[in-house]
C-alpha cells in the first residue's frame, strides 16, 4: 500500500530572514531532486520524467554516494529506493534526518513491500510508493511537494 502526507513532520524552524533569503534563491534555480537506486532503467525513467517537468535530477547509483551529494548539493527532494546493497534507503533517510543541514529536506520511498510504509512514515517520509509505480504520477506528485499549488513547467 502507498500512501502521501500532506506535509513531513518535525520541519525545522527558520529564521524569518532565512527563509526569505531560502525561497529567493530557490526561485533562482530550477527545483533539484536527489534519485538514489541502484537500478540504472529506474533512475533513467525517473529522471527523464522530472526533467521533462525542468526539474533538475542528480542520480546516484547507491547510498553512500547519495548521502554524499544530499550533503554537498542539498537537494529540494530525495528520492530513494528502499532495497540498495550497502546503505539501503531507511539508513540514508535516517543520517539525512540526523544532520543539522539537511534534516528539512523532504523524502519520498520507492518500495516493493508494503510494510515499509511504517519505517517511511516514522522517518517523516511525505511518501512512499509501491513499485511499479506510474512514473508520471510519481512526476506530478514530485512537482506538487516541490512547489504546492501550481503544476507545469518550472519557469
Amino acid at each position: 500500500m502507498s500512501y502521501i502526507l500532506e506535509r513531513p513532520g518535525g520541519e525545522v524552524q527558520i529564521s524569518a530572514r532565512s527563509n526569505a533569503y531560502m525561497r529567493l534563491r530557490k526561485r533562482m534555480r530550477a527545483p533539484r531532486v536527489l534519485l538514489i537506486d541502484d537500478d540504472p532503467a529506474v533512475r533513467t525513467l525517473c529522471s527523464v520524467n522530472l526533467r521533462a517537468l525542468g526539474i533538475e535530477v542528480i542520480e546516484a547509483a547507491d547510498g553512500a554516494r547519495g548521502l554524499e551529494l544530499v550533503r554537498r548539493k542539498r537537494p529540494d527532494l530525495v528520492l530513494l529506493d528502499v532495497s540498495m546493497p550497502g546503505l539501503d534507503g531507511f539508513e540514508v533517510g535516517e543520517l539525512v534526518r540526523r544532520h543539522r543541514k539537511t534534516r528539512h529536506i523532504p523524502l519520498m520511498f520507492l518500495s516493493g513491500e508494503v510494510e515499509n510504509d511504517t519505517r517511511a512514515r516514522e522517518l517523516g517520509a511525505i511518501a512512499c510508493l509501491a513499485k511499479p509505480f506510474d512514473p508520471v504520477a510519481l512526476s506530478t506528485l514530485i512537482a506538487t511537494a516541490l512547489r504546492p499549488g501550481v503544476e507545469g513547467a518550472w519557469v
